[in-house]
């Protein structure tokens, strides 16, 4: 499956950019995104009490998490280290548009 992860961090920014970035890439590689992940949230808020949390639980060996950038999956670089750590040991690919 593959899954397009969105997150805006305050309700003045917007979803679309994300989802249009994101599209774009998957289209041009002929694939589509199976299931959207959108959430409003700041990316200090730990993953496990975000929607994303709920992804990286349910996520299973060959799956792709396509984000826009790679800052979207959390503020600190610890905590995105972590998070690529839990997709490499479940064997999951995060890609992100260029």
């Amino acid at each position: 499956m593959i899954y397009g992860y969105i997150r805006v961090s305050s309700d003045k920014q917007t979803v679309e950019n994300q989802r249009y970035e994101i599209s774009k890439f998957i289209l041009g590689m002929n694939l589509s995104v199976d299931g959207w992940i959108e959430e409003t949230i700041s990316g200090t808020k730990n993953y496990d009490k975000r929607k994303l949390g709920k992804l990286l639980s349910q996520i299973k060996e060959h799956d792709i998490i396509v984000c826009s950038e790679i800052s979207r999956l959390g503020r600190s670089l610890f905590m995105i280290m972590d998070i690529l750590n839990i997709c490499m040991i479940k064997g999951v690919k995060v890609w992100t548009s260029p």
